[in-house]
């Protein structure tokens, strides 16, 4: 006869393992980022797209951008830093509106007369990630208000890309070449003096490379995301990962300032926001895991001891 008391307590547990734990969310506004813009300095329109990912308890991770085109200094009308701000936050407001209509977790929001975008969580939601994909070579700085990014406990990277990856359709232009105009890349860290690198004749690669150390301890040279792009086959607009970026973990700055003056580069920077439903999930399917493995041998072993 089979004791089936340790078999139903290891069933049990099993059973308890697999209910959901008890998720984090946080309070509306808590997780946040203010995207400051100015005048685009090329000749030309240009691209400009966000990308906000969020995420609701331990549900599927949603995720929004937002395109937009920006006319360059030679328009009859070119837009000036305010202008730019309302139109990239309209952009990503529709993008939240259209890809999660029932699960609006992020809100982006423009202040009027401010040339700025700040981008929240809603109640019971979690920023995750948050991208800005920049061939403008506007200047830009990002901060986390009231707070340093460590103690948000948000992770930063620096991708170089090249604007003609994005610019010209393959089969419609001859001879493109991915590689700087040449000019200077400056990122500036708080008021800490401007860092400055010159770019001709150098891949995006390197610059990352010169940057990182350039930056200091603080920043180092990666060759993996700090998380996947967002790509789609049909635009041109979201590039997969070129194979290098600079991070900066946990960085001890108040603000970021990044300024592309080289009409041959562009710039993706991202955020990563701590996600705690995530730790939660691998946590909760490990032990289940486990749960169910305990269960198999103690059956499997007072199997064999009857049929022994």
């Amino acid at each position: 006869m089979i004791n089936r008391k340790p078999v139903s307590l290891a069933l049990l547990f099993a059973f308890a393992a697999s209910l959901p734990v008890a998720a984090y969310s946080a309070d509306q506004g808590a997780n946040k980022i203010r995207l400051q813009t100015s005048a685009s300095k090329r000749n030309n329109e240009t691209a400009f797209s966000t990308m906000v990912a969020w995420r609701k308890d331990q549900g599927r991770v949603n995720k929004a951008n937002g395109l937009s085109f920006v006319l360059g200094s030679k328009a009859k009308n070119p837009p000036n830093d305010v202008e730019v701000a309302r139109k990239i936050t309209r952009a990503l407001s529709g993008g939240i509106n259209y890809e999660a209509p029932h699960e609006r977790g992020a809100i982006a929001e423009f202040k009027k007369g401010r040339p700025e975008m700040l981008v929240s969580n809603k109640q019971g939601f979690d920023l995750i990630r948050f991208t800005s994909r920049d061939y403008t070579n506007q200047t830009l700085s990002y901060d986390i208000p009231g707070k340093t990014f460590n103690q948000a406990g948000v992770d930063v990277a620096i991708d170089l890309v090249y604007s003609a990856a994005v610019e010209y359709i393959d089969n419609f232009a001859s001879a493109i070449s991915l590689k700087p105009a040449g000019g200077y890349i400056t990122v500036t860290l708080d008021d800490k003096q401007p860092i400055k690198i010159k770019t001709d004749d150098k891949t995006t690669s390197q610059l990352e490379k010169e940057l990182a150390q350039a930056i200091g301890s603080s920043a180092s040279y990666s060759l993996t995301p700090i998380y996947p792009n967002f790509t789609q086959l049909r635009s041109r607009n979201y590039k997969e990962f070129d194979g290098g970026e600079v991070q900066l973990p946990r960085l001890k700055a108040k603000s970021l300032s990044i300024d592309i003056d080289d009409p041959g580069l562009g710039v993706l920077t991202k955020f990563s926001f701590p996600d705690v439903n995530k730790d939660n999930n691998e946590s909760n399917s490990l032990t289940y895991l486990i749960a169910l493995l305990v269960a198999a041998a103690l059956g499997f072993v007072f199997y064999r001891k009857k049929t022994n």
